[in-house]
């Protein structure tokens, strides 16, 4: 050990910090966790007692190379760093530290306890990135003082950039969503607009009915996707709790059957509703359990092969309500289906070959979950998606 560090007291720290004292220091409300970096026990174990006693989970480090370690393992809340160490000394590991690569370690506080005192020690401590220099020997209401307000700094800065990224995330959707819409309704336009014209000019009755056809696909579209949009935006933005109604789930299913029969027909589908609930009344959002399913539906024609067949059903299933969507369809990768309900994810395969607006997944997560559903997804290339959602709904006759 230096003969310099003799000068400081055998305790490291001065009379006056009495653990009776330490009650009226304020800690963070969540217990932080404080590395003690001191190769001295008789220095460590008091402090470390102190720091018990006033709220902190202590972490202990005797020497440079373990407190990288645990700066690396653990991720304090805050380092109280002495300087003259064993391996790497305190000037070593405060620079290590601050050249971190990962922002949340690199911006971890630092309190330098050191019985180095001179001007030029606590100007070099406070260059590397110190955030406090206290020479021995030292009071341990200042280090818990100090201790306490840099966390608390810290955590209303993290808090301020998570808020910030949050809010730069929900911007970004924004725009996204704003280019995706205007993407989708000039597509629909221009279909609209083709179809009328030829409807204007008079065609026979068989070009007139796929006309009429087509026109009705797409405004169905448009409407789907706005009513996807608008109750996305509201669930997310926390403006809307989705109103539960009593209804026949199995009717639902009918009426959304009919809507997409026409596309069906043209691949030679063939959706197939397997009905076990007997007219039963579940209660859940009409309208959300609509859009779910027709996402659904609209997924496996979309993607699917011709001639396949798609199965849906509504079941009873351990007292609650099960919906299942199964196709034939190509599968979904595995590298895939940890994104696929993010929103505007298109799986790479599709992208250049498939038209669609990568809302539509998304939609299913968000507005099964806001009416307490849980989803999973059963795929495998080339055999198939199967997506099955357990709503907490009580049905009634």
């Amino acid at each position: 050990m230096n003969n310099s560090r003799n000068l400081a007291s055998a305790s490291g720290h001065s009379e006056e910090t009495e653990p009776q004292q330490l009650n009226s220091v304020s800690t963070p409300s969540v217990a932080a966790r404080v590395l003690v970096v001191e190769d001295e026990p008789e220095i460590l174990e008091p402090l470390a007692h102190s720091l018990h006693k006033a709220g902190y989970v202590v972490l202990r480090a005797e020497d440079g190379l373990s407190a990288c370690r645990s700066i690396g393992s653990d991720n304090p809340d805050l380092v109280l760093l002495d300087i003259m160490l064993p391996d790497l000394d305190g000037w070593e590991v405060c620079k290590l530290l601050r050249q971190h690569p990962d922002p949340s370690v690199a911006g971890i506080p630092v309190i330098m306890l050191t019985a180095l005192n001179s001007p030029h020690d606590k100007y070099r401590g406070l260059e590397l990135g110190a955030d406090a220099f206290l020479p021995k020997p030292y009071s341990i209401r200042e280090v818990l003082l100090q201790a306490g307000n840099l966390i608390r700094r810290r955590r209303q800065t993290v808090d301020l950039e998570n808020r910030i990224k949050a809010l730069n995330s929900q911007q970004n959707r924004t725009v996204e969503l704003h280019h995706l819409l205007f993407h989708e309704l000039r597509n629909q336009l221009f279909i609209l607009n083709g179809y009328t014209e030829l409807l204007h000019k008079g065609t026979d009755t068989g070009n007139t009915q796929t006309c009429r056809e087509a026109i009705y696909r797409s405004s169905n579209h448009l409407q789907t996707l706005a009513e996807e949009v608008l109750l996305i935006r509201q669930v997310e933005d926390g403006g809307l709790a989705l109103q539960s109604e009593a209804f026949d789930a199995d009717q639902l299913i009918d009426e959304i059957i009919k809507l997409y029969d026409v596309p069906a027909k043209e691949k030679s589908m063939v959706i197939n509703h397997v009905k076990e609930l007997h007219a039963e009344f579940v209660n859940l959002n009409r309208t959300a359990l609509k859009i779910i399913v027709s996402a659904l539906v609209d997924n496996a024609i979309k993607y699917g092969p011709a001639g396949q067949t798609i199965n849906l059903a509504c079941r009873q299933k351990h007292g609650c309500l099960e919906l299942v969507v199964q196709d034939h369809g190509p599968g979904i990768p595995a590298a895939d289906q940890r994104h696929i309900f993010e929103p505007y994810f298109r799986c790479a395969e599709h992208q250049n070959r498939v038209h669609g607006s990568g809302i539509g997944l998304h939609a299913v997560s968000i507005l099964s979950k806001a009416m307490g559903g849980e989803v999973s997804l059963e795929s495998a290339p080339g055999h198939g998606s199967s997506f099955r959602i357990l709503f907490p709904a009580q049905t009634k006759n």
